[in-house]
């Protein structure tokens, strides 16, 4: 069974890289994926304030990809917290189910809890596997120090969420090593990134995001490495204010740049990589080369 790929609502709009970089490398790896057709919202900003809709908007979206006999690779750890919560309430509440299917099959569609969710980072955790991504990381970011941002939706809670792990998460700081990046342990590594507080206590929201980048840069990081929207935007927005702070980056980006995948594919560019201080693998990436262009080298040489 292959993937079908949920971009959600706010990746396509406004972090188009995330998910063009998420293909190209998806692609490379030979991953059987096509783009999702007729989703919608995944329900998550009506969560806490209209529980029906809320589910109906995820189950329709489930039962879309159990239609294409697909499960779904999602790159937003919200939406893989509402998938997964409402895979949980469908599935322990078979009346509820009912109810949700009696709209769903207005459109022709039913859901019956066989599809599976999978979040892009602990797909290449898991799926593609650590050993596969050394392979294939020809220009591996040595020396690049950054703090991680595993972000709550996708973490908590346990039960419902099913992360392959035990104990402390690892699997992010796993992917980091893998294309050659040092990742820190800071004091602030499973915070919350402030984001859900934006709009509702701005002041504490950027507080929290603010304190959490300072314990990177702290440690020694000068990025900040994410696998969400939600807190790439909310990291985004205190580093435009100035002060020195780490910068954010999505993941698939530093692999298929670790990969040597033509920089076009991966919405990155060379300003972009000037600031985030990259400008040397993306100079390789651009020469087809297959290791980094260090200062005072001349490709070729």
């Amino acid at each position: 069974m292959g993937y079908v790929l949920f971009s959600g609502c706010t990746i396509p709009s406004r972090l188009p890289g995330y998910r063009d970089a998420t293909m190209a490398v998806l692609d490379a790896f030979g991953v059987d994926h096509v783009d999702g057709d007729g989703f919608n919202c995944c329900g998550y900003p009506l969560r806490n304030t209209d529980r029906e809709i809320y589910l109906l908007s995820s189950a329709r979206n489930l039962a879309l990809a159990e239609k294409a006999g697909r499960d779904i690779l999602v790159m937003c750890k919200c939406c893989y917290g509402s998938f997964k919560h409402a895979q949980n309430a469908l599935n322990q509440d078979l009346q509820l189910r009912d109810e949700v299917n009696a709209i769903l099959r207005r459109e022709g569609l039913v859901y019956r809890g066989v599809v599976r969710v999978t979040h892009i980072l602990s797909f290449l955790r898991h799926g593609v596997g650590l050993a596969a991504i050394r392979q294939r990381a020809v220009s591996p970011h040595a020396g690049v120090r950054a703090g991680v941002q595993y972000g709550c939706h996708m973490l908590r809670p346990s039960n419902i969420n099913e992360i392959n792990e035990t104990g402390v998460p690892a699997f992010f700081d796993l992917l980091l090593s893998a294309i050659g990046m040092e990742s820190l342990d800071y004091s602030r590594k499973f915070d919350c990134c402030g984001a859900p507080l934006n709009g509702i206590n701005s002041v504490l929201s950027k507080k929290m995001t603010v304190a959490k980048l300072r314990a990177i840069r702290e440690a020694g990081g000068s990025l900040v490495v994410t696998g969400c929207p939600y807190c790439h935007l909310q990291f985004a927005g205190v580093v435009e204010d100035g002060d020195g702070l780490p910068r954010p980056v999505v993941y698939p980006q530093l692999l298929g740049l670790a990969m040597g995948l033509p920089v076009e594919t991966l919405g990155i560019g060379p300003a972009e990589a000037e600031v985030l201080g990259l400008t040397r693998v993306v100079n390789c990436a651009t020469m087809g080369l297959s290791q980094p262009v260090h200062a005072g080298q001349h490709p070729g040489r």
